[in-house]
């Protein structure tokens, strides 16, 4: 798999709230974040926006309960999108 290197900027962090900053992204990965984390135990909230079309600076927020950090639920997230991606792949090499 090709790597890609993402320049994510932390807005803001707490117990139970993180809101990051990805330049250059925008819908896509906002959704795709977005809609597995929400997904998760003990997230209350998993939102995203894009700052502007022309800009395309995605912003990220998860909101948990307190029983987990909020940036180990965004890290469990991206791990379990690039196992789907994976898993997504391979369907589509099998079906060559």
């Amino acid at each position: 798999m090709s790597s890609l290197k993402l320049d994510v900027e932390l807005i803001s962090k707490s117990p139970t709230e993180l809101r990051i900053k990805i330049p250059n992204e925008g819908h896509t990965l906002g959704n795709l974040i977005t809609k597995l984390a929400s997904k998760k135990p003990h997230v209350n909230m998993a939102v995203y926006y894009v700052e502007h079309p022309l800009k395309q600076n995605l912003f990220i927020t998860i909101r948990t309960d307190g029983q987990i950090d909020p940036l180990d639920a965004l890290l469990q997230t991206i791990d379990e999108a690039i196992n789907y991606l994976e898993k997504f792949k391979e369907e589509l090499e099998e079906g060559k």
